[in-house]
């Protein structure tokens, strides 16, 4: 699991600065207002994509992990049926909105060319779900950098072009071709399958997705939600530094939902077979959370401004303050994809409706308090009220279901202590904004290391032929 998840994550780093490059293009190109609007639009397609995409595909990997690799050939059939009408759905009620919403025309005609392209992505995926179940990460991270190639060399022709916002939404109906291109290659003549929509598959299938889809997509929208009432709420110039910091931020989002997806098939034969080596890869899942969060955290607190002054040039400044801000979400975001795939593998998605449906509820309220009067700044301070109250239900109702699945007191002591050390490189004004940023997050895992901050099945992923120095004491449970 952490190889596979390490796969992936590799893979994301690489479209992270593929990202990187794509976004200093997009925002620097389009100013301030038209890189809210297609920030804007582009989120609220995400919403879609949670339910489409990530929501159904969870489903897809737990009930494929069930199942004997020979008897998987129906199911397969049925899941890709399931998801090219769910998708036309999906699609149809993203336009209903952006017009109901009364959005300017070029924002209707890019919600259009947007979710389709992501929706041919999500039908792709249906064909590509073997892949996760059976920890074939390798092709899985080729789509992922895949996209990120396609969509930075569309963007970077249409910015030589000199093109208006109206285009840019159409490369992701090119990535989405694209990747249906590639699937073939990827899964061979014998994983291809004809959909189909058998009525007793289907109901089995969707009494079990819709719980689960319903609950990943209360779960992975509150960043997106904020930007779409700032789009209803704010000024354009306000949500434009909000879609700035969003799209600075937005591949480090994806890594807990990679992590959280590659656990979930494990994490379900655990929760059938062993509900001890449940906790304990839920405990360490959620070590590696925390670590995560804080590094992030400690980087951003210098480079927040000069990074999205590199992105989006000068008057992208006071974005930074605003990243600074939402970046605090992150550690909120690991943390409750972790325990909501907990919930999953144990058959609790519905639990999941009731912590997501309370937390959206409070979002909403965060932002609407918040961002008339502060602007981006209220809305990156509600995304991270809203992230931390959702975390909080949904360990609430995991808790009732497993025991104590939190991170120690004795780790949490070690964070401490290496995040205390690291802080020191923040508070040098002679060093450059980025140089202390970095040395803020390498003394950070240095110190971490050295005092067993860092998980030992971590340690030993890196050296597994070699000792594992500070060992916590804490072994797995015997299966």
């Amino acid at each position: 699991m952490i190889r596979g998840s390490a796969m992936r994550i590799a893979a994301n780093v690489a479209g992270l600065l593929l990202g990187l490059v794509t976004a200093t293009l997009l925002l620097r190109h389009l100013g301030v207002e038209d890189s809210g609007r297609y920030v804007t639009v582009l989120s609220l397609v995400g919403i879609a994509v949670s339910v489409v995409d990530n929501g159904l595909n969870v489903t897809a990997s737990s009930e494929l992990a069930r199942l004997d690799p020979r008897a998987r050939r129906p199911l397969l059939a049925n899941i890709l049926g399931q998801r090219l009408v769910v998708a036309v759905v999906a699609l149809v009620l993203l336009v209903a909105f952006a017009l109901a919403a009364g959005y300017p025309e070029e924002m209707v005609s890019g919600t259009a060319l947007a979710g389709a392209g992501v929706l041919l992505v999500a039908i792709a995926n249906a064909v590509l779900v073997p892949l996760t179940v059976e920890l074939r990460n390798g092709g899985l991270a080729f789509v992922e950098v895949l996209r990120s190639v396609v969509t930075l060399s569309g963007v970077a022709a249409l910015v030589a072009w000199g093109a208006t916002l109206t285009p840019f939404f159409a490369i992701q109906l090119a990535v989405g071709l694209v990747v249906i291109a590639s699937v073939p290659l990827l899964v061979g003549r014998h994983g291809l399958h004809w959909p189909r929509l058998d009525r007793t598959e289907q109901r089995s299938l969707m009494r079990t997705a819709l719980p689960v889809a319903a609950a990943l997509v209360l779960g992975q929208i509150y960043f997106r939600l904020v930007i779409v009432l700032m789009s209803l709420i704010s000024s354009a110039q306000q949500t434009g530094y909000f879609g700035g910091s969003l799209r600075a931020m937005e591949a480090l989002i994806v890594i807990p939902v990679l992590v959280a997806n590659v656990a979930l098939p494990l994490l379900t034969a655990a929760a059938r077979d062993d509900l001890p080596r449940l906790r304990y890869a839920l405990e360490g899942l959620g070590e590696g959370a925390v670590i995560a969060g804080v590094l992030v955290a400690l980087f951003t607190f210098r480079a927040a401004e000069p990074v999205m002054e590199l992105l989006g040039g000068s008057e992208f400044g006071p974005a930074g303050d605003v990243l600074r801000i939402q970046v605090l979400a992150l550690l909120f975001i690991a943390l409750y994809q972790i325990w909501t795939v907990g919930l999953i593998a144990l058959g609790e998605q519905r639990q999941l409706i009731l912590a997501n449906g309370l937390g959206l509820l409070g979002v909403t309220v965060f932002a609407v308090a918040l961002v008339p009067e502060f602007g981006a700044k209220g809305g990156a301070a509600a995304s991270v009220l809203g992230d931390a109250l959702v975390a909080s239900l949904i360990y609430w109702r995991l808790h009732r279901s497993t025991g104590r699945v939190t991170v120690g007191l004795s780790f949490l002591l070690r964070v401490g202590a290496a995040a205390a050390v690291a802080l020191i490189p923040l508070f040098i004004s002679a060093l450059p904004d980025l140089a202390a940023a970095a040395l803020s997050a390498i003394v950070f895992l240095a110190v971490g290391f050295l005092i067993g901050m860092v998980p030992q099945e971590v340690r030993a992923s890196v050296r597994p032929d070699g000792p594992l120095p500070w060992r916590r004491g804490i072994e797995p449970p015997q299966g």
